[in-house]
C-alpha cells in the first residue's frame, strides 16, 4: 500500500500541501455480494495510470492530488489494471476544498458504484460524526445519543445519504446506533468522544452477507 500511495502522489505535480486535496479511497465492496471471494482485490487507476494495486475489502488509502478533475476506474486485480473496468467515475477536486472521500460500494440494488464525498463542504465545521449509508439495502435508521444532548437524534437514510451529529466540544461523548429497521434490525453501535477530526462511519455490505462499518477519521 505504501508503494501504491507513492505512485498515486505522482499526480500531485508539485502542488503544495496548502493547495493539494486529500482524497481517502475506501474499498467497501464485500466480494460475496457479487458471488466472489470476500476480500475482492481490486486495482485502481487514475487518468489511466494504475496507481493502487491489490486493494482488498475494508482497506483504504489517503492520497494527495492537485486540484483537477480525474477519471478513476476500478478493476478486478491483476496488478496492471488491464481487466475491464467495473466502475468508472469522474472526480472533481477543483472547488478549493481539501478533504474528499471516494468509497467503492454497492447501490441499493447491488450495482458497484464509486461514491465521492466533499467532506469539507458537506460535513459540519467544527467537525461532525457522520454515518453514511452505502450498503445494498433499503433505508437504514441512525440514532445519535449523548449525555449532553437533551434528546436523542434519529434519522432514516437511504443509500447515498448520511446523518451527522455536530461536535461542539472535544469532550462530547456520543453513541451512534445503526439499525436496518426502526427499533430493530441491529447493525452496529459506535461510541466515542468528539475530536477535531471528521469521523465518518460508512455502512457497507448487505443483509444477505452481513453489514460492515468502515470508519474514516480525517483532518478537516
Amino acid at each position: 500500500m505504501m508503494v501504491a500511495i507513492a505512485l498515486m502522489s505522482s499526480f500531485v505535480a508539485g502542488a503544495s500541501s496548502a493547495t493539494a486535496a486529500q482524497l481517502n479511497v475506501v474499498h467497501g465492496i464485500n466480494g460475496r455480494d457479487l458471488g466472489l471471494e470476500e476480500s475482492l482485490p481490486v486495482d485502481i487507476a487514475v487518468n489511466g495510470a494504475c496507481s493502487l494495486k491489490g486493494v482488498t475489502f475494508k482497506q483504504s488509502a489517503l492520497v494527495e492530488l492537485s486540484p483537477a478533475t480525474y477519471t478513476i476506474t476500478v478493476h478486478l486485480s491483476d496488478g496492471a489494471c488491464s481487466k475491464a473496468a467495473v466502475i468508472t467515475k469522474s472526480v472533481d477536486l477543483t472547488d478549493g476544498s481539501n478533504s474528499f472521500s471516494a468509497v467503492a460500494s454497492l447501490s441499493s440494488s447491488g450495482s458497484p458504484q464509486l461514491s465521492v464525498f466533499n467532506n469539507s463542504r458537506d460535513l459540519f465545521f467544527p467537525p461532525a460524526v457522520t454515518v453514511r449509508h452505502l450498503a445494498k439495502s433499503g433505508a437504514l435508521f441512525v440514532k445519535f445519543s449523548s449525555p449532553e444532548l437533551l434528546r436523542s437524534q434519529s434519522k432514516r437514510i437511504r443509500n447515498g445519504d448520511s446523518s451527522s451529529l455536530l461536535v461542539l466540544t472535544d469532550r462530547l461523548k456520543y453513541t451512534a446506533t445503526i439499525q436496518s429497521s426502526r427499533g430493530g434490525g441491529f447493525i452496529a453501535r459506535k461510541s466515542g468522544t468528539g475530536r477535531k477530526k471528521f469521523t465518518i462511519h460508512n455502512v457497507v455490505g448487505s443483509a444477505a452477507n452481513g453489514f460492515s462499518v468502515i470508519t474514516e477519521r480525517l483532518a478537516p
